[in-house]
């Protein structure tokens, strides 16, 4: 057994993401994308110290920083590839990718018509014609129904945070 845990092969990711809910495979994206994000600006502030070092980029420190910066590029490269997996799962299931949503969202600009999709806020998409009379809206998230906070308790919570009228005001 190695000392050092290794990935799990692209063919073993592809067949363990087959049992996850949607809602897992786009969390999986995120966190991706997030940990890309980390080690490009690490790899820029890594090659601007090598670059701006008084040593120079040959001397040996800086060498092996340089083999950092390609040590994580494969790294992001892995991870793109576990995100083309991902995208290959979700489009498998017949469901649209996340990027192909929201460019519709995009192309909306507000101008839903009768019949369309309107432009997802933070996910979130509804009509003004669904809520009530206390402003109680019934959202769509990713294309499911979102009940309204009443249904949730939230209203009967904040009723009774009403009727208390007692204790301290800070």
């Amino acid at each position: 057994m190695s000392s050092e845990a290794q990935p799990i092969s692209p063919s073993a990711f592809a067949e363990a993401i087959q049992e996850l809910p949607l809602s897992s495979l786009y969390a999986k994206v995120s966190e991706l994308r997030n940990s890309i994000s980390h080690l490009t600006r690490s790899n820029e502030e890594l090659r601007t110290y090598i670059i701006e070092s008084e040593e120079g980029p040959d001397s040996p420190d800086n060498k092996e920083l340089e083999a950092f910066v390609l040590e994580n590029e494969e790294v992001m490269q892995a991870m793109a590839e576990r995100i083309r997996l991902l995208k290959a799962e979700v489009e498998g299931r017949g469901q649209r990718w996340m990027e192909e949503v929201l460019e519709d969202g995009a192309q909306h600009d507000g101008e839903g018509t009768e019949g369309e999709n309107p432009p997802l806020v933070n996910g979130v998409s509804s009509h003004e014609g669904n809520g009530d009379a206390n402003g109680h809206v019934e959202g769509r998230v990713n294309g499911l129904t979102n009940p309204s906070n009443r249904q949730n308790g939230d209203e009967e919570r904040r009723n009774e945070d009403e009727d208390d009228d007692e204790g301290i005001y800070l």
